[in-house]
């Protein structure tokens, strides 16, 4: 038991380390940031960042968020850069070299060729007095007392301090750039947000020969089968092409209850003449809100008049909209 306790404690005290070292990032956030914020904003082309070991996963992790909310940009390993990387850097590149010592070699050397290309460069650095400081053009400062790690060699409090000076460099960004909802969506079609800002009704409604439709004049047997078959519970109604109304499920049970001669039936003597559209450019998240205020569970997508289809609610919820 006691051995278990030393290891909770053990790993309680790297939480405190690395908050602490969080903590003591916001010192660094400062004009020099804002000036680094600026400089990215006014940026023609991408934010390139590039490191080694841990600093090269950080840097990755980082390129990776800022591409996903509105500023472009990639990683490029710096030992790379010498073996035909350096060819995916254009002038009006930034390049974010990264190293917590500010002196690891292979970075270094990439840095002066980098510059000649016509990038500007920004260091980041633990060490205000680092080659990595002196030869960038920016330099970000992200100092900690100590890293978590016991024998203050491992990259812990360092790596996570960076990480999320580099969350705060992509909010930042976002917020200098307007970036809304909408841009995020862009980059993240699959995901939920995607689904609700993009995907309009023409992109999830059935169309063609599977939208249900029948004559005004079929009887209430063939109206039963083709409901079957389509499978949305519902089923639209035209005369000489044009829609006039519709038959759902409970328009059926109603009218077996109301009439002893049901099988007698057309579908003009028990449909619905009103019913809900919307255009084919409607959003499928706004269908799927109307559906659900109306308690209803498929719409009509309308188009000068005419039924180009027809948007059912489980559709959308399999979509995860």
């Amino acid at each position: 038991m006691s051995k278990d306790r030393k290891t909770v404690d053990i790993a309680r005290q790297v939480i405190d380390d690395e908050v602490e070292a969080l903590i003591g990032l916001k010192d660094y956030i400062d004009e020099n940031f804002e000036e680094i914020i600026n400089v990215v904003c006014e940026c023609k082309g991408r934010l390139i960042f590039t490191g080694i070991g841990k600093s090269g996963h950080i840097s990755k992790k980082i390129s990776a968020t800022l591409s996903s909310t509105g500023t472009s940009s990639f990683f490029m390993h710096s030992t790379e850069a010498f073996h035909g990387d350096l060819g995916m850097i254009q002038s009006d590149d930034i390049v974010v070299a990264i190293s917590y010592s500010g002196e690891t070699e292979d970075l270094l050397k990439t840095i002066p060729i980098i510059k000649k290309l016509g990038c500007l460069v920004i260091g980041v650095s633990g060490n205000d007095k680092s080659t990595l400081s002196k030869i960038s053009d920016y330099h970000q400062l992200i100092k900690v007392e100590k890293e978590a790690c016991p024998l203050d060699l491992a990259p812990t409090s360092s790596a996570t301090a960076t990480l999320v000076w580099g969350d705060a460099l992509a909010i930042s960004l976002m917020n200098k750039k307007d970036f809304k909802p909408e841009d995020f969506a862009k980059s993240h079609p699959g995901g939920t947000l995607g689904k609700k800002l993009l995907l309009s009704a023409s992109d999830v409604m059935v169309s063609g020969d599977e939208i249900p439709i029948i004559n005004h004049d079929e009887l209430s047997k063939d109206i039963i089968k083709i409901i079957s078959e389509k499978g949305m519970g519902v089923t639209f109604v035209k005369e000489n092409m044009e829609v006039v109304g519709i038959i759902t499920d409970g328009d059926i049970r109603r009218a077996i209850d109301k009439s002893n001669y049901f099988f007698d039936m057309t579908a003009q003597d028990f449909m619905s003449q009103n019913f809900i559209s919307v255009a084919p450019d409607d959003l499928a998240s706004k269908c799927l809100d109307i559906m659900a205020k109306k308690k209803i569970g498929c719409l009509a997508v309308m188009q000068d008049d005419a039924l180009v289809g027809v948007i059912n609610q489980k559709d959308l919820v399999k979509l995860g909209i």
